[in-house]
């Protein structure tokens, strides 16, 4: 069998073809931001599939879009967050303005139960794989998120295969305004437990963890941040996260 990052080429293949023959009364929904065209897409996945298979513990990062509308949407259609990953985990230093993927190798390691010290932030963003819902990106606000869900599910079917050819063992989605609105039960086919969510994947029931998104600034004001982490965002972003992995039995 190919491996899992061929086989969301070829899907990332296909979902492009279908973006820019999207019907004009759906781009109406879709669409975000003033760059961005139908044929912009952003490829993501499996940063460093060769350590990703080697993972006890396979964590995947849900976010709603890329903040592509200031950016790159203004020089190219095609950017790669695993290009970006894989430059970030080589020069050791986060240059977006937001600092996620500092961040999400923060969050990585608290899911991971690996201890904060034993690796490093930049190592860590070769173990784990990221996916947008919304592959067009968008601006630095999701502006209520209606776009978002229209884009979800007008391409369910495509967003649904994506999770499954990653198969995680978790998943962190980041941005619980998404979360709350019920994206993955209403579209992509996640199940109800009381209070909590899961996916199925090839028989597997992977926990859906719910995240405030690593550019959210006001977590301190919600919950301690940890002792730990000299930088208060960072503290709370992993507090908030150790305590869902704990509401989840994963810790």
């Amino acid at each position: 069998m190919p491996s899992r990052s061929a086989r969301l080429k070829l899907l990332f293949k296909e979902w492009k073809k279908a973006q820019e023959n999207e019907p004009d009364e759906i781009w109406l929904k879709t669409k975000s931001g003033h760059n961005i065209t139908k044929a912009h897409f952003r490829e993501d996945g499996i940063i460093d599939e060769e350590t990703y298979e080697m993972e006890k513990r396979k964590v995947l990062f849900i976010s709603n879009e890329a903040n592509d509308d200031e950016y790159s949407a203004k020089t190219k259609i095609d950017p790669s967050n695993i290009s970006d990953y894989r430059n970030y985990s080589k020069i050791g230093y986060d240059d977006w303005k937001g600092k996620m993927r500092e961040r999400t190798s923060e969050l990585y390691k608290v899911v991971a139960d690996i201890p904060r010290n034993e690796m490093s932030d930049p190592e860590a963003a070769l173990h784990y794989a990221v996916m947008d819902i919304n592959k067009r990106g968008g601006g630095s606000d999701i502006k209520g998120g209606d776009h978002i869900e229209a884009y979800c599910r007008y391409y369910k079917d495509f967003i649904k295969k994506e999770i499954s050819i990653i198969e995680p063992d978790v998943v962190v989605w980041l941005g619980v305004n998404t979360y709350d609105r019920e994206l993955h039960s209403k579209y992509l086919g996640a199940i109800r437990q009381g209070d909590k969510r899961y996916f199925m994947v090839n028989g597997k029931k992977i926990p859906i963890m719910r995240m405030w998104h690593t550019a959210y600034r006001y977590g301190s004001r919600q919950i301690t941040p940890l002792p730990e982490y000299g930088d208060s965002l960072v503290g709370s972003l992993c507090a908030k996260c150790l305590s869902e992995a704990k509401r989840y039995n994963l810790i």
